[in-house]
């Protein structure tokens, strides 16, 4: 009686904790609202909320403060992103869908032994999974790599066509804004497509259309509310990106009214001058109350995906034979459009790889010749400029990081689908937070760092660390979400069965069960960790390149510099080009490998399942 006793208190004690980390999305957006808003009232007060929206000067030298050149630069440069890198990335997601080929079908007839042998291990390639980590690695590449390289490549190249050769400006942010967008948009509008029920293929190919036509004609009809909420998410990941767009757009607030005048969006806003200012002045109010307006815009944009219909009845559909069922089908070829976009689909895929091996090969080709021992392991004995600091203090980021966020994001996970009942509207307002706290712009986690964590704890590793908690915590809750829910549910009956209590079976049977999935969303919080530079300049600090050392980093108490803000300082200092390209390297090996590991999780899922 007592040990029942025991199994009941520990499986309720359980639940309520459960309940506690599912409710910690809840706390951090309210919390996030709520700090942000406090902290702009006094701008907002003072300047009023209508000059501040539509007032076009921006001055701190004379406490002069209004939005709407930044404002509307941001809305011109997301929308010309969109469209480019929206009409690139869905149309890159059909040909993955419906032409990329499963293998190559490369021939070789001569004697060459060694070209038989690479002709071979070409042939082996699964081009479908190949691109589909191409499309990953896009995604997983930091905003400040794709910085670099549209710095150096893309705004050079626009130079040659500025008639002032300068080359910052819309246009430069809008191709590197759409280049970063591209994976978003394509991984979401691939999942639309292909969840598309596979009778309307096939019968729209029944009735005598080409595939091309029951792709453009019927498929993407029916995949539309996919596409919509991809390009919708492609619209927030593009308003808020920060250090990218700070690189390429001049820097000056200005209204967009040329592709080669200078700008500043809401973001670069933020972080061009929060280092300057003075706490508690009307200008560090002014620069939060632009966090907040950033805020609202991004929550905005993302409850609108809610808005989207599930589900549309268009009037096109699958057309169904009647009569005789033995009479010959007819099958036409009409219609040349479809056949043309079936072409462009294939010149989009190529964009994206040609876009991918152009930042991999300009960071190599810069980078490599600059790699040293001393630069990556130098210690505080060496006098030039060495990541090892960089590497300690982004293994300790890592460390704080994953301690606090993995219990709460697998506790989370564990109520949303071991104890949450189906449809109720509690869990639903759970989601939608959890979902919402995904869709927060970094720049707007550094500002809620900087106003709570930094306030704790000063400007060190743990403020990073507890802002980088709610950066990853939805990456980690849906992740192994998804995990807990392939676990078969007979293995939790026959657990009960066999007289074990739910805390003990989840502990036991569906915990271990989803390891694979749980290490799967550690990774790939790791790899959000490492690529993060917007949340940590003003939480765990930009340190000066001459200023970091091994001693300094080895306190998490200090400030310190991760590998992604360490490179993003050498930028900054503007005197150390070499050493920031020779840092992308080691970012994009790390890159590389984190996709590889995770990769290599699938793999072995696969092959259990």
């Amino acid at each position: 009686m007592v040990k029942i006793n025991k199994t009941k208190f520990q499986d309720a004690s359980a639940k309520y904790l459960f309940i506690l980390c599912a409710c910690m999305s809840i706390v951090a957006v309210f919390g996030i609202i709520g700090y942000i808003l406090y902290d702009s009232l006094p701008a907002l007060r003072e300047i009023g909320v209508f000059k501040f929206l539509f007032g076009s000067v921006w001055k701190f030298s004379s406490d002069t403060y209004g939005i709407l050149p930044m404002l509307v630069s941001t809305v011109v440069v997301t929308l010309m992103a969109v469209l480019l890198g929206g009409v690139v990335g869905v149309f890159t997601a059909i040909f993955m869908v419906f032409w990329c080929p499963d293998k190559l079908r490369v021939r070789y007839s001569g004697g060459n032994a060694f070209l038989k042998k690479f002709v071979a291990w070409l042939n082996r390639f699964n081009l479908r999974a190949v691109f589909d980590q191409v499309i990953k690695l896009l995604a997983g590449i930091p905003s400040v790599i794709y910085g670099y390289f549209g710095l150096q490549i893309v705004v050079r190249a626009m130079a040659q066509i500025d008639p002032n050769y300068r080359g910052f400006g819309a246009l430069s942010t809008c191709i590197v804004l759409a280049i970063m967008i591209v994976p978003t948009i394509t991984s979401l509008t691939k999942n639309a497509l292909e969840a598309v029920p596979e009778h309307y293929y096939e019968g729209a190919l029944a009735v005598g259309n080409s595939k091309a036509q029951a792709v453009f004609n019927i498929v993407l009809p029916a995949a539309r509310s996919g596409i919509i909420s991809a390009l919708i998410l492609g619209i927030g990941r593009a308003v808020g990106e920060t250090m990218a767009v700070q690189m390429v757009s001049g820097g000056t607030a200005n209204f967009p009214t040329g592709l080669f005048v200078s700008i500043r969006t809401l973001t670069t806003n933020i972080v061009a001058e929060m280092g300057e200012v003075v706490s508690g002045s009307l200008h560090e109010s002014a620069l939060i109350a632009t966090g907040l307006v950033l805020l609202v815009l991004v929550l905005l944009i993302n409850f609108s995906i809610n808005l989207v219909p599930k589900e549309f009845k268009g009037k096109r559909g699958v057309k169904v034979l009647h009569g005789d069922a033995s009479a010959e089908i007819v099958y036409t070829r009409k219609g040349v459009i479809p056949e043309i976009l079936k072409y462009f689909t294939m010149v989009c895929a190529a964009l994206v790889v040609i876009s991918l091996a152009a930042v991999i090969l300009f960071i190599l080709i810069n980078g490599i010749p600059h790699i040293s021992w001393n630069f990556l392991f130098g210690g505080d004995d060496y006098q030039g400029n060495s990541l090892l600091p960089a590497f300690i203090s982004t293994g300790y980021m890592i460390l704080f990081t994953l301690i606090i966020a993995l219990p709460l994001g697998i506790g989370a996970a564990v109520f949303f689908v071991e104890y949450a009942k189906p449809g109720s509207k509690a869990v639903k307002v759970l989601r939608t937070f959890t979902d919402t706290l995904a869709g927060v712009p970094s720049i707007v986690f550094g500002l809620f760092g900087y106003l709570l964590f930094t306030k704790l704890v000063g400007r060190s590793i743990f403020a990073g660390a507890f802002t980088m908690v709610l950066v990853v915590l939805p990456t980690i809750i849906r992740s192994t979400e998804e995990s807990l829910l392939a676990v078969p549910m007979a293995w939790r009956e026959a657990s009960y069965g066999l007289g074990a209590g739910k805390i003990r079976t989840i502990f036991r049977v569906v915990l271990p069960a989803a390891f694979p999935g749980i290490a799967t969303a550690t990774v790939l919080a790791i790899g959000r960790i490492i690529s993060e530079s917007a949340a940590l300049i003003y939480t765990s600090g930009m340190l000066s390149v001459d200023s970091s050392s091994v001693s300094m980093a080895l306190n998490p108490m200090n400030s310190g510099s991760t590998l992604t803000v360490f490179m993003y300082s050498f930028f900054a200092e503007g005197l150390a080009f070499e050493e920031a390209y020779a840092t992308a390297v080691v970012l994009l090996v790390i890159t590389a490998l984190l996709n590889l590991i995770v990769r290599s999780i699938e793999k072995r899922v696969r092959k259990k399942g």
